[in-house]
């Protein structure tokens, strides 16, 4: 009887709702809350981000290189002219006319030779002697625009040293060319292209 005594001192204290309850699992703390979250809205905005990269260079990359392209071939033509039809404003003799948007030369063959840029129309044109103007370049993308930087195409300087902006078509030494090419405003989180291309032409008094 001693011993049934002893042992039941030592049999552990289960109450009846200790059967019915067993121990809950353990939650989430705060901090670990806090961190699946933070963690969460990271990864949340690079995706973000990266989908913008991709949809941004899926649709902008193209037009920009169109309007570089544009821009390119149009410079080209005015400062090489083309092998089909006539030189262009590097192999100039004399300057005839000049105007901030326009410029009228004769080549070493004697050829008139004149560009033009229409402020509202935005395009380039050439004409060849007495021919009726031409598109440049010819095959002008539609949704491209022309422009002249501070809407001036066109810088003429004399010979002077330094060097003087000249208004005086027969004292041009150098023609300054700074052409703007772009679609709509240019705005690249639009995904519009814009393409600004600089040269200069040395005209020469004696040839």
């Amino acid at each position: 009887m001693k011993n049934l005594r002893k042992r039941a001192l030592i049999l552990p204290n289960v109450t009846s709702e200790d059967k019915t309850h067993p121990k809950a699992a353990r939650g989430f703390t705060l901090i670990e809350i806090v961190m699946v979250i933070l963690i969460t809205g990271l990864l949340s905005v690079a995706g973000v981000q990266l989908m913008r990269f991709m949809i941004q260079h899926t649709f902008y990359l193209p037009n920009q290189v169109q309007t570089d392209l544009a821009a390119a071939e149009a410079l080209e033509t005015m400062v090489e002219g083309d092998a089909s039809t006539v030189r262009g404003l590097r192999y100039c003799k004399t300057v005839t006319a000049i105007a901030p948007n326009q410029v009228n030369v004769l080549d070493q063959d004697g050829v008139a030779l004149q560009f033009r840029l229409d402020t509202g129309a935005h395009k380039l044109y050439r004409m060849i002697g007495a021919a009726a103007e031409t598109l440049v370049p010819y095959s002008m993308p539609s949704n491209v625009d022309f422009s002249g930087s501070g809407n001036v195409l066109f810088s003429f300087y004399d010979g002077s040293t330094p060097e003087a902006v000249t208004a005086v078509p027969a004292n041009v030494r150098r023609i300054e060319i700074n052409l703007i090419a772009q679609q709509g405003a240019g705005l690249a989180d639009s995904f519009q292209g814009s393409s600004q291309q600089r040269t200069s032409i040395k005209v020469n008094k004696y040839l």
